[in-house]
């Protein structure tokens, strides 16, 4: 946390504010103010998710502009500066960047470069250079204050709290605000930060639930979507609202054949492409669990504990 902290307080463009919002208990928020000593540390009296903190964060801040950055994350001096390069179009409400894996132990060899997302790193396939996207990557983004509060924020049903596993709110968030303003997101890939990668998260078992878990939470997205249209759109409407709802996971589903042969042939890489399979099986699964909830009516889910986070908010 002091680490992400530093690399705030040492932007070239520096923040006007500067927030650590604690999502725990308020031992917790003092020891975070202890180890902080000058900066602003506010805590929300309990773990609610990583959606409430971010929200709530924003809702603290006075400024035009609000970023936000992991607590297990350190970002590169012109952070901030590439990021608010990419708000400079009227139309564009929020920006991301591009998050470099710090890896606490040896990578594994199977963990393919298409699947980084399933431990907080930018994956095989994203933008190499200023593009449009459909949303933002919370833990290395920017957006415009006012738009993002007024569209309500992140949904705080979604992305990782306790006891449930996964995300969804960046692209719920995404796909709502752009229906409501016609505004767009653009992802800037000179805005760099380095994510902390734990050893818990480089083993078949964490793997296996993070692409479980997505693939879950994908089909809830889409429903949502759906149930957000219901009532004011028609059913070709409707339709469509799905299909936007996971269009880049479609895309993005499309490509791993390819991958998968590219690892086939390319020597030292051919047990990623066993990794390439089994997330690929697990987002399918994930899919199908969550299917099967909505016909049987069934609860969203949960899957591994999220622990108690502290989210600095610039």
């Amino acid at each position: 946390m002091a680490a992400a902290v530093a690399s705030v307080r040492a932007q070239t463009r520096p923040p006007e504010e500067l927030l650590v919002v604690v999502d725990g208990d308020d031992h917790l928020t003092a020891l975070v103010a202890a180890r902080l000593p000058g900066e602003r540390v506010e805590g929300l009296g309990r773990n609610q998710g990583v959606s409430v903190a971010r929200t709530e964060g924003a809702r603290r801040l006075g400024t035009d502009v609000v970023a936000f950055l992991d607590d297990d994350a350190e970002a590169e001096p012109t952070w901030l500066e590439r990021l608010v390069e990419a708000l400079q179009a009227p139309d564009v409400i929020g920006a991301s960047g591009r998050s470099v894996p710090i890896w606490d132990a040896a990578r594994p060899p199977w963990l393919p470069e298409e699947f980084l997302w399933t431990v907080g790193a930018s994956y095989a396939g994203l933008p190499r250079r200023l593009a449009r996207i459909r949303n933002i990557y919370g833990g290395c983004a920017a957006l415009r204050r006012d738009v993002f509060l007024e569209v309500g924020g992140y949904d705080p049903g979604l992305g990782h709290r306790a006891g449930v596993s996964g995300g969804g709110e960046e692209a719920e968030f995404g796909l709502r605000a752009a229906r409501r303003t016609g505004g767009t997101f653009a992802f800037h890939p000179g805005a760099v930060i380095h994510h902390h990668v734990p050893a818990d998260r480089l083993t078949w078992r964490f793997y296996w639930d993070r692409c479980r878990s997505e693939g879950a939470q994908k089909v809830r997205l889409a429903r949502l979507v759906q149930q957000e249209e219901a009532g004011t759109s028609s059913s070709r409407s409707q339709v469509s609202a799905r299909g936007s709802a996971l269009s880049d996971e479609r895309a993005f589903a499309l490509r791993m054949p390819a991958a998968a042969v590219r690892s086939l042939v390319t020597p030292g890489r051919r047990q990623r492409a066993l990794g390439i399979v089994v997330g690929v099986l697990g987002v399918l699964v994930g899919m199908a669990g969550a299917a099967l909830e909505g016909t049987t009516g069934g609860p969203s889910g949960a899957g591994r504990g999220a622990g108690r986070r502290a989210e600095a908010t610039a």
